[in-house]
């Protein structure tokens, strides 16, 4: 039984030093202009397209070990969005609709008509919107511990609790120790927060942090109503992490109730990122939802 564990502990600090050291050969790094703005991302594989989309403070990378799995049977494109990793960074007042804007736009640039999108945390809010708000150009989503929508009208907000001011704050995290707390909150298996992993993940958000704070900044600009929400259409998988600190799992429970025909699969001993985290069970999941299977809980 303990060499059991200590096996699986072997393999998925494996996998999150893959997420986070270069990119393996197959996926090759390109760059496109969108509105005079240079966006970077990596591409592999052949197939119906698929668009990776990292949360807050992130880029492509934070799709290592999912990239070569999906690219298996699918065109994959894990964008580094506008603002974040090696993208251009404008002096905006950047939100969700701004980012689902350049995500279309992208799509025409790489002569893409229509994907299907995979987004983790922010990058879940964005997949969202844009099946919302650009249905034509969206074939499924795949939300993972994001997306959401705003309060009904005249529904008095909730009152954030230290916690929840205290992970905000470390969000936009500018040093060592601030970094590293963030990323025990992103991981339910605190042992795969190495040191490298802080000092690597401090200066990608460093070089982000602008367009981090401007994120914060936005109050509901780019936000969903309820209604949005509804009109859905695109066939939709939750995955969330049964241990995610930083986003409430109850969050999964309300977008499979609005979204319709929405399938929710929790995934358990994970946090904020199953695709690092648990990113084999993630792949199954994701490749099985993307080539139109039904998504179960194992």
């Amino acid at each position: 039984m303990i060499r059991k564990l200590f096996l699986t502990s072997i393999v998925a600090i494996t996998a999150v030093f893959v997420a986070f050291a270069q990119p393996r050969p197959s996926a090759v790094g390109k760059d496109v202009t969108v509105l005079g703005f240079r966006l970077h991302y990596l591409e592999a594989g052949r197939g119906a397209p698929v668009v990776l989309l990292h949360g807050l403070g992130g880029d492509g990378s934070r799709w290592g070990p999912n990239i070569e799995p999906l690219a298996r049977d699918f065109h994959v494109f894990a964008l580094d969005q506008i603002g974040f990793g090696q993208s251009d960074k404008p002096l905006a007042n950047y939100h969700t609709g701004m980012l689902a804007e350049f995500l279309v736009d992208f799509l025409k640039a790489v002569n893409v008509p229509k994907a299907s999108l995979v987004g983790n945390s922010m990058g879940a809010g964005v997949a969202l919107y844009t099946a919302v708000h650009y249905p034509l150009v969206v074939d499924r989503i795949v939300l993972a511990d994001g997306g959401g929508f705003r309060a009904a009208a005249g529904a008095p907000p909730a009152a954030p609790t230290p916690e929840a001011l205290r992970r905000r704050q470390l969000q936009n995290s500018v040093t060592r120790d601030e970094t590293r707390e963030f990323f025990r909150i992103l991981f339910h298996d605190k042992s795969l927060v190495t040191e490298k992993m802080v000092d690597d993940q401090l200066a990608m958000r460093l070089r982000s942090a602008f367009t981090i704070t401007k994120m914060q900044e936005g109050g509901d600009r780019g936000s969903l109503s309820e209604q949005e929400v509804r009109s859905v259409r695109a066939p939709t998988m939750i995955v969330w992490g049964k241990y995610d600190e930083l986003a409430n799992p109850a969050g999964a429970d309300r977008l499979e109730r609005t979204i319709p025909g929405a399938k929710k699969v929790i995934i358990d001993n994970c946090g904020h990122m199953p695709q690092l985290e648990k990113a084999d069970e993630f792949n199954r999941l994701v490749r099985e939802f993307l080539a139109g299977g039904r998504a179960t809980n194992p």
